[in-house]
Formats: C-alpha cells, structure tokens, sequence
C-alpha cells in the first residue's frame, strides 16, 4: 500500500508540528524526510497495521475540519494551529482517536530517535524543565510518579 504525495505533505506538516525547529532539541524533524519515512512504513507493514499506519494520518489530517472548523487539512494551517488540533486529538474523548493520534505521534518519536545529534542530545544529562514548543501526550492527572509525590505503584 503506497501512501499519495499529497498524504506525504500532511506527514511532513504533522510531524513538524510534533518536533519543529527552533525548540531546545538539536533540529526539527522536517529535515529527515518525514513522508518518505512514513510512506516507506506503510508501504511495509501488513495490511491490519498499514490501515491503522493510514487511519492515523487521515484523523491527524482532516482534524482541521471540524476542530478548527475551517475547510483546511494540516498541512495548509499554520505550525501554531497544527499543535493545538494535535493537543485536542490526544485529548479527545474518544479512546480510538487518542490512541491512533499518540501512535502517529510515537512514530514521529521513531524517526526522530534515528538522528545521531536527537539521540545524543536524550542521553545527555537530563535537565528537569520540560521542551518548550513541544506537542505533549497530556498534561494533569497524568503526570509522572515524583511529581505527584507518590511512587510508580499501580496500587499501594
């Protein structure tokens, strides 16, 4: 299954908005060939896994539609709307959605992770404040265990 150009534009667009230029991060992610990364996954995985590689993208893509409520895709918005439709959809209230959203944005991280400076940049010395600029999987209840003061226990 072979992804269309137009499909490896929204790639591009998406991926940029998840790990752009011009944050604390050695690059952004624009300069790895996004849509030749993804295509190339579609293009190899099983068919199950290839609709949900391409449900994904369609959901990243067409958000714009009604989140936004403008007639555009994520690759015809600008890089601050592109995050904020990204923040909605892992927040959405729909389970489905959340989970092919953080999957899109898990192989973002994939890609990413193949960059010599990305990798050596997360194995250096961790600073404790967050990257500004970032797309992140959700802010709250969900926080880290030593932020909230407890332990990495299920249950106590």
């Amino acid at each position: 299954m072979k992804l269309f150009a137009f499909e490896r534009a929204w790639v591009a667009a998406a991926f940029d908005a998840v790990f752009p230029e011009g944050t604390a991060l050695p690059h952004g992610i624009a300069r790895m060939e996004p849509g030749r990364y993804y295509a190339e996954a579609v293009e190899k995985a099983a068919l199950e896994q290839a609709l949900g590689l391409r449900a994904s993208l369609w959901i990243v893509a067409l958000a714009p539609l009604w989140l936004l409520r403008t007639p555009r895709t994520i690759a015809s918005i600008g890089p601050g709307d592109r995050r904020r439709v990204l923040e909605r959809l892992l927040a959405s209230p729909i389970y489905a959605v959340r989970q092919l959203v953080a999957a899109f944005k898990a192989m973002a991280a994939m890609l990413y992770a193949q960059s010599p400076a990305a990798r050596a940049a997360m194995t250096a010395p961790r600073r404790r404040a967050a990257v500004s600029g970032l797309v992140p999987l959700r802010r709250g209840p969900a926080m880290h265990a030593e932020e909230r003061g407890g332990h990495d226990h299920a249950a106590e």
